[in-house]
């Protein structure tokens, strides 16, 4: 019995080592229990073997799943494709009726036409130019002292933002043909700004364009003057219509579609004395004797309130306000408000209008968009700056064809030619309340007087026979002579 327990042991190392695996050190292959033996003949590698076909059965039967869902998903989705084939079939059917009926309409180029011109209305308008602003720009970087320049022929390029113009220099005095009026034109050009911006309430609400009021009947800047210490200060201030329906941001008479005006929505009389009853929470018999008794009352009072209007007016005021009252405003609702559009820095800052930063806040004013304000304390007061980053021209003004000349009535004058390109924001109509602004602060406005003051007939080149015009001293120190 030992012999052979020893050549099972010997065939078992054998057996081992054929297939690499190393016995353990004494390897107890037999054990004795009450004089009885049990013999373990699963070698190693059969366990893994085992264990490998349990693991390729499971692989085996997660691959049937896959396929099984895959299977699914592909007839799920042939499914769909096939619902999808009918849906789009319907539509096309539905398509062609329309198409059908489309094409039977007789005006149907006429309608397309128009729905692609009111498609681009939004493009065209935030394209749009206004050409009038030309002669506010012209009036202020005209000379105005004792120099005149006058336009005889003058052309707008809105495309690039260029004016020329055919023009005449008069210096009033000997050298009357003098090339410093022309010198002085450019070099105020290039120093020119221009500003632009909103008006809005106490709580920063723009106020519409089309109710501010900023020229007066002759078309003149409004403009208060205050000398104080012999220092001259001007304040541009406008008008705003506040009374005319649509022009109170806080006053609900603007319809919900694109802010369409409704009349019909403007307070009367009798609406603002019954807000004014409501006020004094007045209920029952007791509101109706208050009624009776009071209306008179109520009604003196918004005359009064009217008369305090027209007190903080000048007569241009005052003759809007009656504007109203005659485009059928009611007394109760006319109002016309006074905004200056440059800040009265002291007066506000004392009021709490207005901080050391510049920010204006509390009360109706102009919001610009070009110039910013800055207070610094010095001793007991505010030093109030200004800063303007908007130049009004993006290039150097060009001076061709200059040459002696006179003009209609005989006096000896200096032709030329100029060429001026605006900054493109100048004539955009999308922004507004467009100002230039000279050097000198000098401030002009579409007012036809001032306008006809820019033009004169055309001045003519000395004629051979001239010989005073054709020489007549000049004072000339450019490269154009």
């Amino acid at each position: 019995m030992q012999n052979i327990l020893k050549w099972l042991e010997k065939e078992w190392k054998e057996t081992l080592k054929k297939f690499g695996v190393k016995p353990k050190e004494k390897p107890t292959m037999m054990t004795e229990q009450n004089k009885s033996y049990e013999i373990n003949l699963v070698p190693e590698v059969k366990r893994r073997m085992i264990k490998a076909m349990k693991f390729r059965n499971l692989v085996l039967f997660i691959a049937i799943i896959v396929v099984a869902l895959s299977g699914g998903t592909v007839i799920v989705m042939a499914g769909i494709w096939e619902g999808q084939n009918i849906a789009m079939s319907t539509q096309d059917t539905k398509l062609k009726k329309m198409s059908d009926k489309l094409k039977s309409y007789d005006s149907l180029s006429e309608l397309l036409t128009i729905q692609k011109q009111l498609e681009e209305l939004e493009e065209i308008s935030s394209n749009k130019k206004v050409l009038s602003r030309v002669f506010s720009i012209l009036g202020t970087i005209l000379p105005s002292g004792p120099d005149v320049i006058s336009i005889s022929e003058l052309m707008v390029d809105l495309s690039t933002n260029e004016i020329r113009f055919d023009a005449q220099a008069d210096a009033k005095v000997s050298p009357y043909i003098d090339y410093r009026v022309l010198e002085s034109f450019k070099k105020g050009i290039a120093l020119m700004k221009y500003d632009y911006g909103r008006y809005v309430d106490a709580d920063d609400n723009e106020i519409p364009t089309r109710c501010i009021v900023e020229t007066n009947a002759d078309g003149n800047i409004l403009m208060d003057e205050e000398t104080k210490n012999n220092v001259t200060d001007k304040y541009i201030y406008v008008y705003w219509m506040k009374g005319k329906p649509g022009c109170d941001p806080e006053r609900d008479d603007l319809g919900e579609d694109e802010g369409e005006v409704v009349e019909e929505t403007t307070p009367t009389t009798s609406d603002v004395v019954q807000d004014l009853l409501d006020e004094f929470a007045v209920t029952g018999e007791t509101k109706q004797e208050v009624t009776e008794q009071t209306a008179e009352e109520l009604q003196q009072t918004i005359v009064d309130s009217y008369n305090k209007k027209m007190d903080g007016l000048d007569d241009y005021g005052k003759s809007l306000m009656d504007q109203q009252l005659a485009s059928g405003i009611d007394m109760g609702t006319a109002d016309v408000v006074k905004i200056f559009r440059s800040p009265r820095f002291s007066e506000w800052y004392a009021d709490g209008y207005m901080d050391e930063s510049g920010t204006i806040s509390g009360i109706p004013h102009f919001n610009s968009e070009c110039i910013s304000y800055s207070g610094a304390d010095v001793g007991n007061s505010m030093r109030w700056t200004s800063t303007n980053n908007c130049m009004l021209s993006t290039d150097d003004v060009v001076i061709r064809d200059s040459s002696n000349g006179r003009d209609s009535f005989g006096n000896l004058v200096l032709r030329f030619n100029a060429t001026i390109t605006l900054n493109e924001e100048v004539f955009k109509f999308a922004n507004k309340h467009v100002m230039a602004i000279s050097p000198t602060s000098q401030n002009v406005t579409d007012s036809y007087t001032q306008i006809q003051a820019m033009f004169s007939e055309r001045a003519q080149d000395c004629s051979d026979s001239d010989v005073v015009c054709t020489t007549a001293t000049t004072n000339l120190e450019t490269e154009e002579q």
